[in-house]
């Protein structure tokens, strides 16, 4: 075969060989298996095409002797939260081409290879260093890498609120956020009456579209209008939620469910905890007031006396009659 040697300056016929050789780099010794061409002119050893191997493989052992992230373990990162390289190395504040380089061999010194083990296995840490540096990427990049921290944070604390969410998205198949939002208000409304316990803790705040779930909103706000697709959620689980509860969520969903996202807006506008508390606001003045939860299961206790809801598909009654008040607004919106 012929390479190109670096003694000789040119191209020779050469042979490959390989053997184990101790060196040592910064006070580490290293052996690993060498790779390389032997001149057949002046005898000389040397790389060519194997230097980037060369290169490599001592990089690779020196971050193992010095428990260094892995090329693997840095990529992982990218999939995990949703971000490239260059965002995620300007969020870490290491300049805008340091983590590509990390990718290409060179190793991160003791201190950033620490930070970006501890980022890899903790969303929540890795949620302070986006949120506090997100001017420093577009907010496209931003808020795409922050639904995928918040799914991964409510996956590891097992939300329920975050269960029922993927059910309800699973089960829908065409959601976009704004619908999952409302359905999620409902479902919860109704769930004192019939499950005889609240479906989940979490409270909405009253925001100018209707009552919205916050940790909810940052997993899928990147979707905007369109729909949620479920197969890039963190689905690969189970959704423990009881077979009376998966029975319960069934019937909201059939009840709700074939509303669009803006009529169920609409229908939200008009329930007595999102106005209430939304008081001494106008229509367009943005708020983060809670909703409370007597405010809630008030209100959804009188609804089912006034509607005479005694079984589940007797919601129907109550959905109907909201569609009826809420569509001529919804028309009146868009005219």
């Amino acid at each position: 075969m012929k390479k190109f040697c670096d003694k000789c300056l040119k191209e020779v016929e050469c042979t490959y060989n390989e053997k184990y050789i101790d060196i040592s780099i910064d006070n580490n010794k290293i052996n690993y298996l060498k790779k390389y061409y032997i001149c057949s002119e002046c005898n000389n050893e040397f790389l060519d095409d194997l230097y980037d191997y060369d290169v490599e493989i001592v990089n690779k052992k020196l971050r193992e002797l010095n428990n260094i992230i892995t090329i693997d373990e840095i990529e992982e990162i990218i999939r995990k939260y949703n971000i490239g390289k260059k965002p995620l190395s300007l969020l870490l504040g290491l300049g805008e081409v340091n983590i590509i380089r990390y990718l290409n061999g060179a190793n991160p010194t003791k201190e950033i290879s620490d930070l970006l083990k501890n980022i890899l296995n903790n969303p929540f840490l890795y949620e302070l260093y986006l949120r506090a540096n997100k001017d420093k990427i577009t907010e496209i990049a931003y808020k795409k890498s922050l639904g995928k921290t918040k799914q991964l944070e409510l996956n590891s604390k097992q939300s329920k609120l975050y269960n029922v969410s993927l059910y309800i998205i699973n089960k829908l198949e065409e959601v976009d956020p704004l619908s999952i939002q409302k359905l999620l208000y409902f479902a919860d409304g109704f769930s004192n009456k019939f499950l005889g316990k609240d479906l989940f803790s979490d409270l909405p705040e009253a925001w100018i579209y209707g009552p919205v779930y916050k940790e909810i909103y940052d997993c899928f706000s990147y979707y905007k209008g369109n729909t949620i697709n479920y197969n890039e959620l963190l689905s690969n689980r189970e959704y423990n939620l009881e077979d009376e509860e998966i029975e319960y969520l069934n019937n909201i969903i059939k009840t709700f469910g074939c509303y669009s996202g803006s009529l169920l807006r609409e229908m939200t506008h008009i329930t007595n905890p999102w106005i209430n508390a939304r008081i001494g606001l106008n229509e367009y003045k943005y708020s983060d007031r809670v909703i409370s939860k007597e405010d809630i299961n008030l209100y959804f206790d009188k609804i089912c006396q006034e509607y005479n809801i005694t079984c589940q598909d007797d919601i129907i009654n109550y959905s109907n009659d909201l569609f009826i008040q809420s569509k001529d607004n919804l028309f009146r919106d868009n005219n």
